[in-house]
């Protein structure tokens, strides 16, 4: 009990005073099988310069790759972040600031989340954003409690469209724990995308909506979409749309393609990778759903002698168990990741609306390059011939060769791609998902094809 920061004195004081003789007596709840009975096996302590040294050499062990040599997505992304992302979110005021508990003292705060909002919307064409979420998986996982919501539980199904994410879907199946809802999976078909047809097979008046991601989790576009959410509609359902946020750089919105719901991942926005975190969700929605809407949602005062914006900002809506009765709270995850929507409204206001489509252009770009090269190596071929894509596509390996390239590009330094899940189609246990952002260059795209080419 050394790391107590009382001395024995103390301690003997405060157990009188609750009438136990030591510690251990504190513990006898607890069962014994589960106690830990024998001393830790805990270094001897060290001075900070021998430590900071023993911790250098842990880490020299790891394997660093550069953005530059990951080809891998998923959800994540190897942007570049502009220098002034970083030192604007530095500063004090933001990089400590919590939770506007009293938000009309919070002015520059909740101007900040304003700003994402507002960007949010122009990039998924919808008309209200929340203040953002802890990540993509759980605003999918409140789009499908909006969309309950919003048909007052009297419809309980939903569909997720082929190659929706399976770890956002395993999140949204979590959340469904005690909840009831029928989950359905309208299963890929090998060769094709969703038809109207097969939806058409699973949509009744019992959905409440449909689940697409766009572009889906293999990294393509399905040319049909605005058609299969016509589709949607047209059955009383609600449309949500899984969205990779730089795609709006060169492709149509979801909001163009008539979505109820948007909702993603968001650290490509100024945001690093991290190894996995933290992570920044948005959800955006049409205005007739506001009242249903998750988090925080931040207005700005209106002058009422001119009708003019004026130079306030307000909590504007909180559906949070904290503020209103938990039981029509659409949301029990108490705070939005504020730094982050922070870093990606600084993000998205350096490099402006011209910058933002020559970025997703360069990832296009780049991603066009190296699927040339790569199906020009002997065995490769495209998951999807024909098909289109924005910066991520899947590509199909010879029998027991996939592992073989992928550990051999690990060897060499880089991350050549990720294994899709198998679980929807036996034919991606040989296929590997490569995406490519605008800090790919020729020489990079060259690298990976060359230490392929080793292996193939």
């Amino acid at each position: 009990m050394t790391f107590i920061p009382h001395t024995p004195a103390q301690r003997a004081q405060m157990l009188a005073a609750i009438g136990v003789d030591d510690i251990e007596q504190l513990l006898d709840t607890i069962p014994a099988a589960l106690r830990l009975r024998r001393d830790l096996a805990v270094p001897a302590a060290q001075g900070e310069v021998e430590l900071a040294g023993e911790l250098q050499e842990l880490l020299v062990v790891n394997q660093f790759i550069p953005p530059r040599r990951v080809f891998a997505g998923g959800g994540l992304y190897p942007h570049h972040v502009p220098a002034v992302v970083d030192e604007l979110s530095h500063r004090g005021e933001f990089y400590t600031a919590y939770t506007p508990y009293q938000p009309e003292i919070s002015q520059g705060m909740l101007q900040c989340i304003y700003e994402f909002q507002s960007y949010i919307c122009l990039l998924t064409g919808m008309e209200i954003s929340n203040a953002s979420g802890y990540d993509g998986g759980t605003t999918l996982a409140d789009a499908v409690q909006m969309a309950l919501a919003s048909h007052r539980g009297q419809r309980r199904r939903l569909i997720f469209a082929p190659h929706v994410d399976p770890q956002y879907r395993e999140v949204v199946a979590t959340y469904n724990i005690g909840m009831e809802m029928d989950l359905q999976q309208l299963a890929p078909v090998e060769g094709e995308f969703t038809s109207a047809d097969r939806l058409n097979e699973l949509l009744d008046d019992d959905t409440a909506a449909v689940v697409f991601q766009y572009p889906d989790c293999l990294g393509y576009l399905d040319d049909e979409l605005e058609m299969l959410i016509g589709e949607v509609h047209r059955r009383e359902a609600l449309a949500i749309v899984l969205f990779y946020p730089f795609a709006a750089g060169l492709l149509k919105t979801p909001g163009e393609l008539g979505a109820d719901i948007v909702c993603g991942e968001a650290q490509c926005l100024g945001n690093y990778m991290g190894f996995g975190g933290p992570l920044l969700g948005f959800l955006a929605c049409t205005a007739k759903l506001v009242r249903v809407l998750p988090g925080r949602l931040i207005g700005r005062t209106i002058c009422e002698r001119d009708g003019q914006p004026g130079a306030g900002f307000v909590m504007t809506l909180q559906a949070r168990e904290q503020h209103i009765r938990r039981a029509k709270a659409t949301s029990n995850i108490c705070s939005n990741e504020a730094l982050l929507a922070l870093r990606a409204c600084l993000y998205m206001g350096s490099v402006g609306r011209a910058g933002f489509t020559q970025l997703a252009a360069l990832c296009h770009s780049n991603a066009c390059l190296a699927r040339e090269r790569l199906l020009q190596i002997g065995g490769l071929s495209d998951f999807y011939a024909n098909r289109q894509f924005f910066n991520e596509f899947t590509l199909k390996f010879p029998p027991g060769k996939r592992d073989l390239a992928y550990d051999h590009a690990l060897s060499c330094g880089m991350l050549a791609g990720i294994k899709p899940d198998a679980r929807d189609l036996p034919d991606l246990d040989d296929a590997l998902t490569f995406a490519f952002t605008e800090v790919h260059c020729e020489d990079d795209i060259q690298a990976l094809v060359n230490c392929l080419k080793e292996e193939l």
